[in-house]
């Protein structure tokens, strides 16, 4: 956690100003508000920022590089559908943890949104992912330079007409990257170890190589392949509950989508194999173009998410929910025939 005080009243007007913005941006990804306090003209401003930032600890791999733009997107898209704009999209405002997931920091110069103000963000967006893959590590590997111009074609400016339509794509091309990645070589790209040096940090931005590793957890897709949820535990008074307007679930007064048009989600404490519940709400989708089942579980504290794939149903139209003590989860195809699923 990072504290700053001041009494200059120039960084009191730019803190109070960050402080009030931030108040209405605290959900995952966003850094997090964790103190204010005014003693006459002196403010004190806690953050919970203490993270490396992008450029200390970049990704190593098309696939790990996808996956950390997919859950940028998808906060900035946040972001902007709560009435602010960052601009302010750099490698030193974006910090990322040890797992890879990426946190929007610096807030200082965020403001109202406006149509314009949001394409703004979106270039500079596409700008802060491109820099990131034209600087990983060079590779021998043939995969990996395919999915490299696979990601650098989606990178492309003006293909996206907004953050969340490019967190989609992401999102997606994560998920096939991490797919079709051999399963006895890394995602990422081996290049020589040690501590990144402020040269190295400020390269980010300029073009030059910066190898590193980055491990790609096997399930961990950030704001992935469908976007974001939350899991709520048994011991919780309300559990998510899904929105009549789309794949998007509502809890505690927030709506986080959870795929995209066409696909159909539903949310139980499911039934598991030894006979007893899960013991928490989750949200299981349905893919019917693909026939692609994801289960998800996640953690409202980070919002992260955690996806695994129940298996491809061809025929697959559409899902149903048996309620009772437990949750049972049906696959229902064109033929109106239900399958039952096992969820744990």
């Amino acid at each position: 956690m990072s504290t700053r005080r001041t009494a200059d009243p120039r960084e009191v007007a730019c803190i109070e100003s960050q402080v009030d913005v931030l108040r209405r941006l605290q959900f995952p990804g966003v850094v997090p508000l964790e103190g204010f306090d005014r003693q006459g003209d002196t403010v004190t401003i806690q953050l919970g920022d203490d993270l490396p930032p992008l450029g200390e600890q970049p990704p190593g791999s098309a696939a790990e590089c996808a996956a950390l733009g997919a859950a940028l997107s998808r906060t900035i898209g946040e972001v902007h559908r709560a009435g602010y704009v960052h601009c302010d999209l750099r490698s030193d405002t974006v910090l990322v943890d040890t797992g890879g997931r990426p946190l929007l920091s610096g807030f200082d110069r965020a403001t109202v949104a406006t149509p314009k103000a949001r394409r703004e963000d979106l270039r500079a967006l596409v700008a802060l992912l491109t820099g990131v893959l034209a600087l990983l590590s060079t590779t021998d590997r043939a995969d990996e330079r395919r999915c490299r111009r696979r990601l650098a074609r989606a990178l492309r400016p003006r293909r996206h007409s907004d953050t969340f339509e490019l967190a989609f794509a992401l999102a997606e091309l994560a998920a096939d990257f991490d797919e079709k990645a051999p399963a006895s070589t890394p995602a990422s790209v081996d290049s020589p170890a040690g501590p990144p040096t402020d040269d190295l940090r400020s390269r980010i931005n300029s073009g030059a190589t910066l190898p590193h590793r980055w491990a790609l957890p096997t399930l961990l897709l950030l704001l992935s392949v469908v976007g974001i949820i939350y899991v709520v535990g048994a011991d919780r008074e309300s559990r998510p509950v899904l929105a009549p307007d789309g794949p998007i679930v509502e809890f505690d007064g927030q709506r986080y989508q959870v795929g995209r048009p066409g696909d159909v989600a539903v949310v139980g404490d499911w039934a598991v194999d030894d006979g007893g519940c899960n013991g928490s709400s989750t949200v299981v989708l349905l893919r019917p173009e693909t026939g692609e089942l994801f289960a998800f579980s996640g953690w409202a504290e980070t919002g992260e998410l955690v996806a695994s794939r129940l298996g491809t149903h061809r025929d697959a139209v559409d899902l149903a929910v048996v309620t009772g003590g437990c949750d049972e989860l049906l696959v229902v195809d064109d033929g109106d025939l239900r399958t039952p699923v096992v969820v744990g």
